[in-house]
């Protein structure tokens, strides 16, 4: 759980939603833009890249995501889950957490979030799976949000070695158009999600720090340039999944219980076994 220090009510948040949920965190201090001189972001990071501007709260929050995968390399366990501290669980993830064959072979990353969006389509496969009423499939298009996600060691490695980082956290990770390893560590979205942001006490809002900042025009337009090419150069690829039957359009959701009498059955026999 990365956790900013001086957030003290989201860090109660944050504990009291994981005991709910029955699961146990360790919380990893959250790189303090108020803290950090943008000269030290900047050895770690580049202010531009190939979708746009790259702004000192964005990579703090990405140097943030970092230092999780640096400490889970550090310990001898195969997957880790990160979490950002402003988010609901839901009561199923531990049923997912306590047995991980449902894992997809050659899969890096896995979203368990749901991005807060009433229009955002997500581009997934047509050959994922089914485990415990959610759909598991391969994600083929951009989804935003990097609140709630697995991680494989070999894909812990290779995000650091994406140094220095030239675009947020969410679109490294989730982005094809502009991110490899959004492509070659092969993520995966689960639908109905698991996570969803917004678990944030009122007393405490974004911890950015960016948001007033205004890009210079040339460079917004140079970045809006970037973000439509890489739009277009896509499209074909993704016209023809969609007409070939091996992508579908999707509306991803969050639910915080999906599991029916019957599969819930199914999964406790699954496991005396």
């Amino acid at each position: 759980m990365i956790s900013l220090e001086r957030a003290a009510g989201r860090r109660a948040a944050m504990q009291a939603a994981l005991a709910s949920a029955g699961i146990e965190a360790q919380f990893v201090p959250a790189v303090d833009l108020h803290e950090t001189s943008e000269a030290e972001l900047l050895r770690q990071c580049k202010s531009f890249g190939p979708w746009g501007a790259f702004a000192p709260g964005n990579m703090a929050c990405t140097l943030s995501h970092a230092r999780v995968w640096e400490r889970f390399l550090d310990s001898g366990a195969d997957a880790a889950l990160v979490f950002e501290d402003d988010v609901f669980i839901s009561a199923e993830l531990r049923l997912w957490l306590e047995d991980l064959s449902w894992w997809p072979e050659g899969c890096g990353l896995v979203n368990i979030e749901f991005w807060r969006s009433d229009s955002l389509r997500v581009l997934l496969g047509t050959d994922g799976t089914q485990h415990l009423d959610r759909e598991l499939a391969p994600m083929l298009s951009r989804n935003p949000g990097s609140a709630g996600y697995l991680v494989t060691r070999d894909a812990a490695e290779q995000l650091l070695a994406a140094r220095p980082f030239d675009m947020s956290i969410d679109q490294l990770l989730f982005n094809p158009l502009v991110s490899r390893l959004a492509v070659t560590l092969n993520p995966y979205q689960l639908a109905p999600a698991l996570v969803v942001q917004g678990n944030t006490p009122p007393e405490e809002g974004s911890f950015l720090g960016h948001a007033t900042r205004r890009a210079d025009p040339a460079l917004r337009w140079r970045q809006k340039r970037l973000r439509g090419m890489a739009e277009l150069r896509a499209l074909p690829r993704y016209l023809l999944r969609l007409i070939s039957g091996r992508a579908r359009l999707a509306r991803v959701t969050y639910s915080d219980r999906a599991i029916t009498d019957d599969s819930a059955a199914r999964a406790t026999k699954a496991q005396s076994v």
